[in-house]
């Protein structure tokens, strides 16, 4: 309720030029904090190692996201293993190492879709993608639904 109110003052508010922006910038916070995405906490004294790898592991995949989805671009980053960074990530996250590039990727895309003029082939590019087509089948299997629908629905 919070943010749909204020959406609205600043919706209202003609003299602003910047309201559109404020606007798309509000949406995607909602989005981003929709997702729950986990935070470990740095100040943790009896933070294990484990910890620590799904942590940098997390921030990397935060900066580097819409241009790495590959789990060895991360994993030869942290000096580990794949296989090893997957484990330790799925244990001290309950979500795969997979799972949270994907999820960072949808939620970028989500965002885009909703809260920009972007077109879709623009998004595409923005995220990396070889083409728009693969864009579209990437989107449709992990949001089940096209980018195109998803934008109509919103």
């Amino acid at each position: 309720e919070l943010f749909v109110n204020a959406l609205r003052r600043v919706l209202q508010n003609d003299d602003n030029p910047y309201r559109m922006k404020v606007v798309q910038h509000v949406i995607m916070a909602i989005f981003y904090s929709s997702e729950r995405l986990r935070d470990i906490n740095d100040n943790d004294p009896a933070r294990s190692s484990a910890d620590s790898i799904s942590r940098k592991f997390l921030e990397m995949v935060k900066e580097n996201f819409r241009t790495q989805r590959q789990l060895q671009f991360y994993s030869d980053a942290l000096c580990i293993t794949p296989r090893y960074l997957s484990r330790v990530v799925k244990e001290t996250t309950g979500s795969t190492a997979a799972d949270w590039i994907e999820r960072y990727v949808v939620l970028e895309a989500r965002a885009l879709l909703k809260s920009t003029d972007m077109t879709i082939q623009q998004i595409s590019d923005y995220l990396n993608f070889p083409s728009q087509t693969f864009f579209g089948k990437y989107f449709k299997r992990r949001a089940g639904m096209s980018p195109k629908e998803y934008r109509r629905l919103g």
